[in-house]
């Protein structure tokens, strides 16, 4: 995607995002939240996601969170913490003139539409959680030396340090902050509907299905032969997605 195609949002910490697609008045727009040591071009255009989404004919919002990509990168945890990303985001709304949208997260982005649903009730209509789970991904993630283990985000962590252009002082500085506020599924998002997705292999996402609920109509899909790297570019997790947020009424389902 060209340069010229990202905008800038101000602020203490600056925001690159990009609009594109045409607006709807009876569909809200789509929020794609990146994983992390990665942004919107790499996480979300590059995958085909943000064609995917255009073609069905929805408008799609996507931000680099600070620390990543062409954002402001601050240096300290408490930049970082998960509340601060989700003032980012309903900020960002704000900015655009957005009263409600869907998110769709990714990894870390999961955890961050999460809690902005949950920080900001009536601000999401759906959901989409992608790789992720209510198990603690830092659990065996030494804070003082982030990548120096053997733990699923350890590894994660050494490939987006080690990725042109990354900042390690800001992604070590995320880390944590993040590590600093443990997820909770209390409280948990009011009058927002769940869609749950990750590879069969994903060892990040375990035990994802305990956040789904039934009864508000939440739905979990697992992906046959895909990891946490791996799935967000399936054509399986796209067309759940799709099928998610123009159903009318979407219901429970395990796959």
């Amino acid at each position: 995607m060209s340069a010229d195609m990202y905008q800038t949002l101000p602020g203490p910490v600056p925001l690159r995002y990009a609009r594109l697609g045409p607006s709807h008045a009876s569909r809200p727009p789509v929020v794609l939240l990146h994983g992390f040591g990665s942004d919107f071009e790499s996480g979300w255009v590059r995958t085909g996601w943000v064609r995917a989404l255009e073609e069905a004919g929805g408008e799609v919002v996507g931000l680099d969170l600070r620390g990543h990509g062409g954002s402001a990168r601050p240096h300290t945890p408490d930049a970082y913490l998960p509340e601060v990303l989700a003032g980012d985001v309903a900020r960002l709304l704000d900015a655009l003139g957005v009263g409600r949208a869907d998110v769709v997260g990714y990894s870390m982005g999961a955890r961050l539409g999460w809690e902005f649903a949950a920080r900001f009730p009536g601000r999401a209509r759906r959901v989409v959680l992608g790789g992720f789970g209510p198990s603690d991904p830092f659990a065996d993630v030494d804070p003082a030396s982030p990548g120096s283990g053997e733990a699923p985000f350890d590894r994660v962590f050494r490939a987006a340090v080690a990725a042109p252009g990354a900042d390690p002082v800001a992604l070590t500085a995320c880390v944590r902050g993040q590590m600093s506020r443990p997820f909770s599924p209390d409280p948990a998002p009011v009058g927002v509907r769940l869609l749950l997705v990750a590879g069969e292999r994903d060892a990040l996402a375990e035990g994802m299905e305990a956040l789904a609920a039934p009864g508000r109509g939440d739905a979990v899909v697992r992906i046959p032969r895909r990891d946490h790297l791996t799935a967000v570019s399936a054509q399986a997790f796209k067309r759940a997605v799709r099928d998610f947020l123009s159903a009318e009424s979407p219901s429970f389902r395990t796959s």
